[in-house]
């Protein structure tokens, strides 16, 4: 097992180093530039929104008839060649891949016997990706995603997984299943798992556990929690985690966040079908909590569910319609600052049904 794990990790080197040399498409994009939504219709099927000019124009991509009935759970863009999403429904899932920005998105083969919901992604470059099941049957690929190997976690079980991260040899899962004890780490690409615990604030409180992960390096990582607002971040890789922003914004769930250093977080929040949501950036300066909490004027209508940033400046931020109350409104809403949130602009989409859940955008730190 360890001498096949060693080649695991030698056969990733030698990919990773494959996809940055010796390629036509080798240019490397300017940031902030080419980026993807994954969101769904409200027949559950994924669409795929796909801008290269920073969100001037969104347009759709792809032929969701492939994945008729599988909702859009994930996205990952590496380059503007290279991205990949997860989708799923209530009986199965599939990884969906594109090699050549988007022109064709092509459904990938599982592993045998894999046939549950696809929920989270993570491509590294384009040989090398991460993706986890609801249920937490961890997947890797190291050629592009001709082939997905299931990586074993013995001893570790996953409950019911809802974000997954991954740089470098890290891979961080928030398995909202196992409560406070649900973030699930590697530190050495797959060969060792471990079980970490996020010491809920309130032991009374039901339904505690974390939602999401967005690594900033091997010892930095910020994760999120539900039903409270509370923010966990660890100094030194995974052996403890800390409480560093409890309770931001209020009870409601902390659904997606995206970690630009140290000291800064951007999440999104939703308050609950009927409430719409908030966006907010915490600071840690100088050992005090700087808590922004946004709800953007004339997007009141929408709960967000999806964050991707560059720094504490710049995010990108998806969303839905709360329970499409509003019929002449677009299902979907996303929307881009660049000053740190003091101003929000909606970026237009060529579609006006599709609610959505998650953003990636390439050099991005989500």
């Amino acid at each position: 097992m360890k001498r096949y794990a060693m080649w695991m990790l030698l056969m990733a080197v030698i990919f990773s180093l494959l996809a940055c040399s010796g390629d036509d498409n080798n240019t490397p994009t300017e940031p902030g530039k080419v980026g993807w939504a994954i969101g769904y219709r409200e027949d559950n099927t994924a669409a795929i929104l796909h801008t290269e000019n920073g969100g001037l124009i969104w347009e759709e991509q792809g032929d969701p008839s492939l994945w008729k009935g599988m909702t859009g759970n994930d996205i990952s863009a590496v380059d503007e060649w290279t991205a990949w999403a997860a989708v799923g429904s209530d009986e199965t899932g599939a990884i969906l891949h594109t090699a050549d920005g988007g022109v064709n998105w092509e459904l990938q083969r599982l592993p045998d016997g894999v046939i549950d919901v696809m929920k989270g992604i993570k491509g590294l470059s384009r040989q090398i990706a991460w993706a986890v099941t609801l249920t937490g049957i961890v997947m890797q690929t190291l050629d592009g995603g001709e082939t997905w190997t299931v990586i074993p976690h013995e001893g570790i079980t996953i409950k019911q997984v809802n974000r997954i991260d991954a740089k470098g040899e890290d891979i961080w899962i928030a398995d909202h299943g196992s409560g406070e004890k649900g973030m699930i780490h590697s530190p050495d690409f797959g060969q060792t798992w471990y079980r970490e615990t996020l010491n809920n604030p309130d032991p009374f409180e039901t339904g505690f556990g974390p939602m999401g992960v967005s690594i900033v390096d091997s010892q930095v990582a910020w994760a999120q929690t539900r039903p409270d607002a509370n923010i966990f971040r660890t100094l030194d890789g995974g052996n403890n985690w800390q409480l560093d922003a409890p309770d931001i914004s209020g009870p409601g769930d902390l659904d997606d966040i995206c970690a630009p250093d140290t000291d800064t977080v951007w999440a999104v929040q939703n308050h609950g079908g009927a409430n719409g949501g908030s966006i907010i950036r915490v600071q840690l300066v100088d050992g005090k909590v700087i808590s922004d909490i946004m709800r953007p004027k004339n997007y009141s209508a929408y709960e967000y569910e999806g964050v991707t940033c560059f720094d504490e400046n710049t995010a990108w931020v998806v969303g839905i319609q709360l329970v499409r109350a509003f019929p002449d409104l677009p299902a979907g809403v996303i929307l881009h600052t660049t000053d740190g949130g003091k101003n929000w602009t909606s970026q237009p989409m060529w579609v006006s049904d599709v609610g959505l859940w998650k953003v990636s955008f390439v050099g991005a730190h989500r």
